[in-house]
């Protein structure tokens, strides 16, 4: 009898486990479908239908028992982050009109401590109506919309302290690229996207740079190298008298940190008219150390490696969203 209850066990558990394999696959294939969809319209009505169906499959797909784990190896033209303790994951992409003027969607999974289960939340990209974005907490519902595509995962204090660096194609006239730090209300799953993460800037959520769609601006994630400024002088020693005027050199030193280009107006007058904003040509680094984003004191070198001189290449990183071509930058 026992041999008969293992075998119809067996019997009716691996066609089911078989057929929820087989509606992920399915709902993949669909998604595939409509994503390509969206990146080959030519209008905005043929863009924005086929992204509203795809919005609908993909929350069905999500919702999804154990969808959490399933790759969505086919869907390449979106981008899908997934934090490394496996508390959540996230969903963006973007679509343009015909104006030119870029919005933002995403869906974001996460871990609710107290059922032990993913929940999930799509995202409403509100970035018009935030009249402060660079100081207000936001929500699922009250997103400054982005495409993310790093993730990055810091401890301090027994606490994980999550930040996205993400691309918005904003408009004809401008980008925008934002660090945004993200967590999760009073353990739960819901997403509060904004944080006091920024040391001795209290009142900061996050950083919003906006920038000319003719600039070539860098935000990125890694080890980078930096300045030491002594400004000390020179000492005589056993082996070398000190010339006049002779200082100590400076010293080099490496660093992993969330570094971008300082941004100006490319002419005279246009303060405050962020389509004619560019790289400075100084480059600005953020280092984790206390719970806190701190700025580093030195000069940030403009290049990857201190022994190349030429300069330091482009972010590459957004190369997957829609439209690769006009995402360079």
């Amino acid at each position: 009898m026992k041999r008969f209850l293992v075998i119809l066990y067996i019997c009716i558990s691996v066609p089911l486990f078989a057929q929820k394999s087989y509606n992920m696959q399915g709902f993949e294939l669909q998604l595939e479908e409509l994503m390509n969809e969206i990146f080959s319209a030519e209008s905005s009505n043929g863009r924005f239908a086929a992204n509203e169906k795809f919005i609908n499959v993909l929350e069905d797909a999500l919702d999804f028992e154990k969808s959490f784990s399933y790759p969505f190896n086919k869907l390449d033209k979106i981008s899908i982050l997934t934090s490394k303790d496996k508390q959540f994951r996230i969903f963006t992409w973007s679509v343009p009109d015909d104006g030119g003027v870029w919005e933002n969607f995403g869906f974001i999974q996460s871990k609710n401590s107290a059922s032990n289960e993913y929940e999930l939340y799509r995202l409403f990209d509100k970035s018009d109506e935030i009249i402060s974005p660079e100081y207000e907490k936001l929500s699922d519902s009250t997103w400054f919309g982005a495409v993310y595509y790093e993730l990055i995962e810091q401890k301090y204090d027994k606490r994980t302290y999550y930040v996205l660096l993400g691309w918005d194609g904003n408009d004809i006239y401008s980008r925008r690229r934002i660090i945004e730090p993200v967590y999760f209300k009073n353990n739960g799953s819901k997403p509060v996207f904004g944080q006091n993460v920024f040391y001795k800037d209290k009142d900061r959520m996050r950083y919003v740079f906006e920038y000319s769609t003719d600039a070539n601006f860098t935000l990125s994630y890694g080890e980078q190298y930096y300045d030491i400024v002594t400004n000390q002088k020179a000492q005589n020693t056993l082996f070398h008298k000190a010339q006049p005027f002779e200082t100590v050199p400076n010293k080099t030193e490496k660093e992993k940190m969330i570094f971008f280009d300082d941004l100006e107006p490319a002419t005279f007058g246009m303060d405050g008219l962020k389509q004619y904003y560019v790289p400075s040509g100084e480059v600005i680094g953020l280092y984790f150390d206390g719970g806190k984003w701190k700025r580093i004191k030195y000069n940030v070198l403009p290049r990857n490696k201190a022994e190349k001189a030429d300069g330091y290449q482009p972010d590459e990183s957004v190369k997957h969203v829609l439209f690769p071509a006009k995402t360079k930058n």
